[in-house]
């Protein structure tokens, strides 16, 4: 599905290659020249292999634009620069690696690299070939087709490019549509589901009522009533009498003591 953030880089693809750099030394145990590098025996810097990630990328607002290459640990955003004052180059600086780090930690991980968009292999419009030919100008996702402008659109080899911005942008709207009335679809599914939750809730409710009812009804405190005066009569004759005796026993009770 699209994304609604438009990112600030398109990320063409990463590479890395070896570089040879000076070691840090101990002060105090090593040979160390002015800028503290370590030295061999012959004065030289001690110089050691390391991996050097390198990422391709071009600007979003213009994919066809020149592409760019520049180390990782260049991109980065140090705390120094986080919390320096120029706030401008801090968000940019930060807008862009938040371009870069999900498709470079994918890449680290031998995955594909995300797409921020919907990927032109997701669109009917385009062909397996005009979307490869696409790609050859950094286009990448149908919102790259949609957003070309009209100079871009005639530096690209393919037939009614015109056209085919346009059946991009219906795409995209309809796309939208869709989860627009699928977000509405679940939303209604929601309130049914409580509704039907309530209702269920509320006949328990009422059940459980009428049982109180039932149990507290007028007869019934009558008769509880009538028991405890049997009760009271045979106490003071002191006749004796089962605790769960009835009105009917009772009443037996008392006519035989009389």
């Amino acid at each position: 599905m699209a994304d609604e953030k438009s990112p600030l880089v398109i990320i063409l693809g990463f590479h890395q290659t070896f570089e040879r750099v000076p070691v840090k030394g101990d002060e105090l145990h090593d040979d160390v020249d002015a800028r503290g590098f370590k030295l061999d025996e012959k004065g030289k810097r001690v110089l050691e292999a390391v991996e050097v990630d390198w990422v391709t990328y071009a600007p979003a607002h213009s994919p066809m634009g020149a592409n760019t290459t520049e180390r990782i640990r260049h991109l980065r955003p140090t705390q120094e620069i986080i919390e320096g004052e120029n706030a401008e180059k801090t968000r940019f600086m930060l807008a862009r690696w938040s371009a870069i780090e999900p498709a470079y930690e994918a890449w680290r991980k031998g995955h594909e690299l995300p797409v921020n968009g919907t990927p032109l292999a997701h669109w009917p419009g385009v062909s397996a070939a005009m979307a490869a030919e696409l790609r050859k100008y950094n286009i990448l996702t149908v919102e790259n087709v949609r957003d070309l402008a009209e100079t871009q659109l005639e530096r690209i080899r393919l037939p009614n490019m015109r056209d085919l911005r346009n059946s991009a942008k219906a795409f995209i709207d309809n796309m939208r549509n869709a989860e627009a009335a699928e977000r509405e679809v679940e939303r209604d599914n929601e309130v049914a589901s409580l509704r039907a939750q309530l209702e269920e809730q509320n006949e328990r409710l009422a059940a459980a009522m009428a049982l109180l009812e039932e149990r507290t009804s007028p007869a019934d405190a009558v008769r509880e009533n009538d028991i405890a005066a049997l009760r009271a009569q045979l106490d003071a004759k002191g006749v004796k009498y089962h605790h769960k005796a009835g009105a009917e026993t009772l009443r037996a009770l008392l006519q035989e003591a009389a």
